[in-house]
């Protein structure tokens, strides 16, 4: 008789994830989407009226407990409290997903001040590794492993005009991914990326609103389109389920063939 096959499974019943930048766009189509599959899910914002207002549509749409904790991602403090919080309210965290961060000012290099391409190092970059080591400290105290995605981009593979900032910051998440990946399997904890490419959100719906731009981007894919949060959101919840526990220590393309010359 051959053998059977395990069935795979995208069930998040009992777990807790954190999901920084919940509120807005792929953050609030991951976090909604692992409540989809029972996961209680903690959120995280700037914004403290955003928090509280999402957190409550989750709760509400899904029947699962959603917290919302505003915090600052480049800022030690507040991701300390928004672990201590989730513990004390979940008792555990077994995913995070480290979605926040800034575009920045788009300009030229020569037009980037120390400031402007700081705070977004701070935010993308340093936010990054703030949250994951804060997080993995209680990980490993609770010695039943985890699961940790970083939302780097193209930008990080690619050396766009008037964005460096940016794509510096994101290529660093892809390699500081890598080094996760590496020191916590001794944890049991996974450590992967993706790299969305052209995807509408409520920050950039305005600019896609131009025909001509929106023309633009959708000729450099290769399936001539913009991509949806949706389209994100699905592939990092099977990054966090059971199917995904062999891979760690690299990343998932979600550019619509952008990068293989549209």
């Amino acid at each position: 008789m051959a053998k059977e096959i395990k069935k795979p499974s995208f069930d998040l019943n009992s777990k807790v994830a954190i999901v920084t930048g919940g509120t807005k766009g792929i953050g609030y189509a991951i976090a909604s989407t692992f409540a989809m599959y029972g996961c209680n899910v903690v959120i995280t914002s700037r914004t403290p009226e955003d928090c509280e207002r999402i957190a409550k549509d989750i709760n509400t749409l899904y029947g699962v407990k959603c917290l919302g904790i505003a915090a600052d991602s480049s800022n030690k403090e507040n991701i300390d409290a928004v672990v201590a919080k989730t513990v004390e309210a979940f008792g555990k965290i077994d995913i995070l997903i480290n979605n926040a961060g800034i575009s920045g000012k788009t300009a030229s290099l020569l037009e980037q001040t120390e400031d402007s391409f700081m705070k977004v190092i701070d935010t993308n970059l340093k936010g990054c590794f703030l949250f994951a080591s804060a997080v993995v400290a209680q990980m490993a105290k609770q010695g039943k492993g985890g699961k940790i995605v970083n939302i780097a981009s193209v930008g990080g593979l690619i050396g766009g005009k008037s964005v460096a900032p940016y794509g510096a910051s994101k290529a660093g998440v892809l390699s500081l991914t890598k080094t996760m990946a590496n020191e916590w399997a001794r944890y049991g904890i996974t450590v992967n990326a993706v790299c969305p490419g052209y995807v509408i959100t409520e920050l950039n719906q305005d600019i896609f609103a131009n025909p001509e731009i929106k023309a633009k981007m959708e000729k450099r894919t290769a399936v001539r389109r913009l991509g949806c949060v949706e389209e994100i959101a699905g592939p990092v919840l099977a990054m966090v389920s059971d199917c995904f526990s062999y891979m760690t220590g690299t990343y998932i393309l979600l550019d619509g063939g952008q990068t293989i010359g549209g």
